[in-house]
């Protein structure tokens, strides 16, 4: 490769840079950023610059620009204001990023993925009209709102998925067949644990061997006919998406997204409700992968086992976190779900087959 630029600073940008980095062993000149707010001030002792204060002309330079999907548009916008050539960019959508990362974490131990897998069954040598075809039920439920704005997107969803409104308790109206205030249920709490209300529906209602969560703008880069296959002979456990790489470590995740208050109230909730992976946390949490957007699909037990963890600890952290309740509607609890996942599957990767793929960014 020859002289290059990111332009972000969060998950995406910090995770094509390792990857790169893995494969090439080269590094970018800067990660360009529109504006200093909440960015650091270097990622792996490369500077990390404000676009306007970037002054460099060189028209040999390339810009990866490495951030979610649904930002391209504006960023095209900021870039073009800056005299950077559109033949200069690179855009790294969802498919780009998700075959970047594929490559990247076929080289990690500990991170099967699931193209991996799927190479696998193709080299198998019985007839395809003996192989198994599924393993029972898979519903992966898609987090909706009243407040989600119009996609475009023209992606049709999978079968396995599907679409439930959360935090319906909170308005007078359902637009969707299935909504998260049925039975026992949490959806009342939706402004500080966003889907995860959903996922606690799909603990508590579902009954489908294979369940997980996923969100209305991020979904499962899987096909049925892909998930059918993965599933089949029932030994895989859990699906992933890829981890994002942390710089300098996966603690720096909360510096973003969530107060110290709240981060301390984690801790002495972890302590108390579960102490095994309190003791654990520490020495997880100075590595650099973390799973983002509590995105998960496993078997049944699995998924139970991890709600049971997750929705016990939050329940406390939610006790003592000031001020608690709904008047935050601070998607609090979303955020120290994402953590909590990390902690529970890093925790358990040694006794899971847990397979990573991709993921879309919806528009």
């Amino acid at each position: 490769m020859g002289i290059f630029c990111i332009y972000g600073a969060g998950i995406v940008a910090t995770s094509i840079y390792m990857a790169i980095k893995s494969k090439y062993g080269v590094r970018p000149e800067a990660f360009l950023v529109f504006d200093r707010e909440k960015n650091p001030v270097e990622i792996d002792k490369i500077p990390v610059i404000v676009l306007s204060d970037w002054n460099k002309s060189d028209k040999n330079m390339v810009y990866l620009v490495a951030v979610p999907q649904p930002h391209h548009g504006a960023i095209r916008d900021s870039l073009r204001g800056s005299g950077i050539d559109e033949k200069q960019i690179v855009w790294i959508d969802s498919l780009l990023e998700n075959r970047i990362m594929d490559d990247f974490y076929r080289n990690r131990t500990h991170f099967l993925t699931v193209s991996q897998v799927l190479e696998e069954k193709e080299c198998q040598t019985q007839p395809e009209e003996n192989r198994p075809t599924g393993r029972g039920k898979i519903e992966v439920f898609q987090a909706r709102s009243h407040k989600d704005r119009q996609l475009h997107s023209r992606i049709k969803h999978a079968d396995y998925v599907k679409p439930i409104q959360a935090g319906a308790a909170l308005v007078s109206s359902v637009f969707l067949d299935l909504h998260d205030d049925v039975g026992d249920n949490i959806s009342a709490k939706n402004g500080n644990y966003c889907e995860l209300t959903a996922g606690y529906y799909a603990w508590k209602h579902s009954s489908a061997d294979y369940k997980g969560l996923c969100h209305y703008r991020r979904i499962f880069h899987l096909s049925d006919e892909q998930m059918q296959r993965i599933l089949s002979g029932g030994d895989t456990d859990v699906i992933l998406p890829y981890p994002s790489v942390h710089f300098p470590n996966i603690y720096s995740q909360h510096v973003r997204y969530v107060a110290e208050r709240d981060w301390s109230a984690m801790l002495v909730a972890l302590e108390e409700r579960a102490p095994d992976y309190r003791k654990k946390f520490e020495r997880l949490f100075c590595g650099q992968y973390f799973y983002n957007f509590n995105m998960v699909i496993a078997k049944r037990e699995v998924f139970h086992d991890y709600c049971s963890f997750l929705f016990s600890v939050l329940e406390r952290a939610e006790e003592l976190a000031e001020p608690t309740g709904a008047a935050r509607s601070d998607r609090f609890a979303g955020y120290l779900g994402e953590n909590l996942t990390t902690l529970y599957f890093l925790a358990n990767r040694d006794k899971l087959k847990i397979l990573h793929t991709g993921k879309l960014w919806l528009e």
